[in-house]
């Protein structure tokens, strides 16, 4: 059984596995690492939690921080995209990602820039599309993956704009069992 295999079995959170959350720009320029709990897997993907207060830190060591608020982030499985799901605005941030990688007891995920929002009051934006356009000249991204970024945004915001799942009841359903198991809510 491969470790993504038995990260997608049926585990409580006490049993949780940690997973490092390894963070790369374009081509692979490594950005931040942090720490999640998986908290389980459904048809949408593997689920992953990070508390407020939890740490991370640049790729190089040279800073450090804690998350301000917990996230609860979905890793679809052979996607261009990955998806937070918070409880504060914007709710939904769903990057615009190389398919992730599993390496071991990691994740792997390289962001193509683009991110599409959308906050408590409903309203959906894509952030960075500039930043996108610079990394895609002076990296020189491939065509076809730029082409595959810019239309996997624009799925995402249509999708976000109608509240398809996991971006309706789904996504909020695993942040409100996140904040209720592990205290991290911020009543």
């Amino acid at each position: 059984m491969t470790l993504e295999n038995k990260l997608m079995t049926g585990r409580t959170q006490s049993e949780s596995t940690r997973i490092e959350v390894r963070g790369f720009k374009w081509p692979r320029r490594p950005t931040s690492i942090a720490v999640a709990r998986r908290l389980g897997k459904d048809r949408y993907g593997c689920w992953l939690g990070v508390s407020a207060g939890d740490t991370w830190r640049s790729a190089d060591g040279s800073r450090s921080g804690v998350f301000e608020s917990p996230i609860v982030k979905l890793i679809p499985a052979n996607t261009y995209w990955t998806a937070c799901f918070q409880p504060m605005n914007p709710i939904f941030d769903v990057d615009i990602v190389m398919p992730v990688m599993w390496v071991g007891d990691a994740i792997e995920e390289i962001d193509l820039e683009l991110d599409i929002l959308r906050g408590a009051d409903g309203r959906v934006w894509v952030r960075d599309r500039d930043e996108f356009e610079r990394v895609r000249a002076e990296w020189e991204m491939p065509a076809d993956i730029a082409a595959q970024a810019e239309a996997t945004s624009e799925q995402i915001r249509a999708m976000l704009e109608r509240g398809d799942e996991p971006f309706g009841e789904i996504g909020l359903g695993w942040l409100a069992r996140f904040l209720a198991e592990s205290n991290g809510s911020l009543e």
